[in-house]
């Protein structure tokens, strides 16, 4: 906890402090006087008591002082600061306060209030055991069962987990229910560069906007951003793309732009029935089985840099990754080492947390959030961090970027992004706070006792202001 520097005002008062400390020190103490004084009286006692006046002594009646007014002058800081400033004219510090051991004592006490808060951010073994396990073995279900995997004849081929989830998305969105969500939910950003007979239908060809790959690049068929530029070109009757050649382009296509919606509402409404309809591209035979990207994949288009094995830009690489099949199906099968990384260490710490003797509200897994969860964000990181290292194993291991767990490093990005936020501004702040806080209770029980011992002092005084 830094010194923080002090202003005019403040310089004065420790000025008027250092001068009253001092008349302090240099004035004689009454207490050598009243012992010595104490000493004499039994003394006289004991001499009266060997000569016999025992009941003398015993009927002597000490009569009570009757109480006078006293005068209390009190001088003005103008007058205080004055005589502070002849005697002292060079600023005062507050080194020239305390004495060395005093400052001493003061810094170790700050410090001692600094590990304290640390001690109640800090995790025990079995909070470090918890999420090293969760990632652990969410590692090795998406090592195992994750990603893609190479044929006999060295193709890549989903996973036991992409497999799973392709057959839920089968059931639960066959053909025919695609079919009936495409009529419903017809969209001007559905367009293409050519028309059924090879006709050019939009103002300028953009690179990418094919059967095959127009997912990619139309930037409404985003799982997330597709809930803004979607909504916006519903409204508009246009089609905004991102392009294999990073060009960001809006534009209208013939025979399109007439499937405006009338609303906002409406526009919401389309653009998530159109996903919907789009999301299991096998049940789809008109666009080679592509389905809708995983989130923000569009966004890659605009790295055209970074030459990774045969493509020559980070660009290329996505392309390739979503023609084989690394689409938003796939992105919900990697999702599930994620889910189970939350689920363990989530409810281990909500187990903990009640056997320590919190409260149900107090132990609650719910939110993210550094300040009022620690414990619980940290232990998130490590967990993620763990898996997260796990999968770049695997992928430098493999050699195949199709291993990627997309959901995992975005996880792993989230979480330390709060972690940095954490330990660079919000956890300091908050020390200080804490350190602030003791420091202004033993102050205020300070504030209280002077105020007792003045009203005492006081007591049936004149008090006169100079």
């Amino acid at each position: 906890m830094s010194m923080h520097p002090l202003n005019k005002g403040e310089k004065d008062i420790l000025k008027v402090l250092k001068n009253e400390i001092d008349y302090a020190k240099n004035t004689p103490s009454l207490e050598v006087t009243k012992r010595t004084l104490d000493t004499n009286i039994s003394e006289s006692e004991a001499l009266l008591r060997s000569l016999g006046c025992d009941e003398e002594l015993s009927n002597i009646e000490v009569l009570p002082n009757e109480k006078q007014l006293k005068a209390i002058m009190i001088r003005s800081f103008d007058e205080l600061f004055l005589m502070a400033n002849q005697k002292y004219p060079d600023e005062i510090g507050l080194e020239d306060i305390f004495s060395k051991e005093e400052l001493a004592e003061n810094a170790g006490y700050i410090r001692q209030l600094n590990a304290e808060f640390d001690a109640v951010h800090k995790l025990d073994v079995i909070d470090v055991t918890i999420p090293a396990v969760a990632g652990i073995l969410s590692g090795t279900i998406d090592c195992i069962f994750g990603g893609f995997a190479k044929d006999e004849k060295g193709r890549n081929v989903p996973g036991t987990m992409s497999e799973f989830v392709s057959k839920l998305f089968n059931k639960v969105l066959p053909a025919d229910r695609i079919k009936e969500l495409e009529n419903l939910a017809k969209v001007p950003y559905d367009a293409l560069n050519f028309d059924n007979k090879g006709n050019v239908i939009v103002s300028e060809l953009v690179n990418g906007l094919s059967p095959i790959f127009h997912h990619e690049v139309v930037l409404g068929h985003d799982p997330i951003l597709g809930f803004i530029f979607g909504v916006l070109d519903m409204l508009r009757g246009t089609v905004t793309t991102l392009d294999f050649d990073g060009r960001f382009l809006i534009q209208t296509a013939e025979g399109f732009s007439d499937r405006k919606a009338r609303n906002i509402f409406e526009a919401i409404a389309r653009v998530f029935l159109h996903l919907l309809s789009d999301v299991n591209g096998s049940a789809k035979a008109k666009n080679g089985g592509m389905g809708l990207p995983v989130p923000f994949m569009a966004l890659f288009n605009k790295l055209q840099f970074g030459k990774i094995g045969d493509n020559d830009t980070i660009s290329e690489l996505v392309k390739g990754m979503f023609y084989q099949g690394y689409d938003f199906r796939h992105f919900c099968s990697m999702s599930i080492p994620v889910m189970i990384v939350e689920v363990i260490v989530r409810v281990s710490y909500f187990a903990k947390r009640l056997h320590e003797g919190y409260s149900f509200s107090e132990a609650l897994p719910i939110g993210t959030d550094h300040t009022k969860k620690p414990k619980l964000s940290t232990m998130l990181y490590i967990a993620h961090s763990t898996a997260t290292v796990i999968n770049a194993g695997k992928v430098a291991f493999s050699s195949n970027p199709l291993n990627i767990n997309y959901p995992q490093w975005l996880s792993f990005a989230r979480l330390s992004i709060k972690q940095l936020k954490w330990t660079l501004v919000r956890k300091p702040i908050l020390r200080d706070k804490y350190v602030m806080g003791i420091i202004k209770g033993n102050w205020d029980i300070l504030s209280e006792n002077i105020d007792e011992l003045w009203e005492e002092y006081t007591d049936s005084a004149v008090i006169v202001y100079t």
